[in-house]
């Protein structure tokens, strides 16, 4: 059985961390990736929101570097928490545990700026490992 989740998207806020008594470090976020898509010929726009948990090294490295609208690329699964309310009721809560991610934001900005370089010498693409790249059409779709 396989349980993995790939996600790009822009944070909704600056990391929550916490520092747990037995010396472990988790960060929560919360994560935007839109979809587009067209009804009776209008191009709407749908935003989906996943929440995001990261442990030890990598919530120190979200704490430090990450902020409300970084661009980022997360590998992780999908985990569920039961717990009770306060009134009694079961309830249930969704989240993506993060295996690990890339921030990518400012690597989209350094190639949008050789990009911009390159066009004044007659290259009209950014290249990623020689793969082109349409940063234009990187950027669209995401919610900030």
């Amino acid at each position: 059985m396989i349980n993995k989740v790939i996600l790009l998207g822009r944070l909704g806020k600056d990391p929550v961390v916490r520092r747990l008594d037995n010396g472990r470090v988790v960060a929560n976020v919360t994560l935007a990736t839109n979809d587009y898509y067209t009804k009776d010929g209008q191009r709407l726009e749908s935003t989906e929101w996943h929440n995001l948990e990261m442990w030890d090294k990598q919530a120190e490295t979200a704490e430090k570097y990450l902020k409300k609208g970084s661009l980022l690329y997360v590998e992780g699964k999908i985990r569920t928490d039961r717990y009770t309310d306060a009134e009694g009721q079961e309830r249930q809560t969704r989240k993506i545990r993060v295996n690990n991610f890339q921030m990518m934001g400012s690597l989209l900005a350094s190639r949008s700026e050789e990009g911009s370089r390159s066009d004044a010498q007659g290259d009209t693409n950014a290249t990623d490992g020689g793969h082109a790249m349409d940063m234009d059409q990187e950027d669209e779709g995401l919610p900030f």
